[in-house]
């Protein structure tokens, strides 16, 4: 108990040996930096500066939705998907839905809001029951980043036939919030961070490096086409004037 003891002591020592040396060096660097400041430059910013235009958009995607870009047909849902993602309605080949849409993804300047838009043509409003962001690529079937049945009903917000929302960084965190420990959730909600595979996505500024990569889709789901989606639309950027 003694030895145990004067062992404690000893690291304690040492640990506030260490602290003051690292205290004492920036105390120093402290001293030094305000005993010589630098002084500002007389470079102008090549853009002028106005912290105020972050409000704006900068940053804008656009998808067409259609039945081809869907990963595969309903009747290829592997066994082991749980009920809840499986069709409760007939489904019809993906060459025979002339279900549309169009949809437009846009970011401010400063990364705290997007405003996302979509309009969708033969779809019936009563057969939708899902409508997401994935992050994925082209036919690959992505975890979802923003569910928009979270934020509020999709039947009402379709129900003219078009939708249009602002999103917030805590759209994308109630998604990764609602995950349990299973396997399912963890693959099927919430974007990976590209370096850091088992950290999730957070923010508004995520979604649209994304976005920018061209690995961010709409998918709307229907009774009928569930598992993969009625129709389906990959993000590419625009330029807007």
């Amino acid at each position: 108990m003694r030895f145990f003891s004067r062992n404690i002591a000893l690291r304690l020592i040492t640990g506030a040996a260490v602290l003051m040396v690292l205290n004492g060096s920036l105390l120093a660097q402290h001293e030094m930096t305000m005993g010589d400041p630098r002084p500002e430059t007389d470079v102008q910013s090549p853009i002028p500066l106005n912290p105020s235009a972050g409000s704006e958009i900068g940053f804008t995607y656009e998808a067409y939705l259609s039945p081809q870009q869907e990963g595969g047909e309903e009747a290829d849902t592997p066994i082991f998907v749980p009920p809840q993602f499986r069709s409760t309605a007939p489904s019809v080949p993906r060459n025979e839905r002339t279900s549309r849409g169009h949809a437009v993804l846009e970011f401010t300047k400063d990364l705290s809001r997007a405003f996302v838009f979509l309009a969708v043509e033969n779809v019936k409003t009563e057969d939708i029951v899902m409508l997401h962001l994935h992050c994925g690529l082209p036919g690959q079937l992505g975890p979802i980043i923003i569910d928009f049945s979270m934020i509020g009903n999709i039947q009402t917000y379709l129900a003219d036939g078009s939708m249009s929302l602002e999103l917030h960084n805590d759209d994308i965190t109630a998604v990764t919030a609602a995950a349990s420990p299973s396997p399912i959730d963890g693959f099927t909600l919430g974007c990976p961070i590209a370096n850091l595979p088992n950290d999730k996505v957070k923010t508004i500024a995520g979604m649209q490096i994304i976005a920018q990569q061209e690995q961010i889709y709409f998918n709307l789901h229907t009774a009928g086409q569930t598992y993969f989606g009625d129709i389906r639309g990959q993000f590419s950027p625009v330029n807007v004037k």
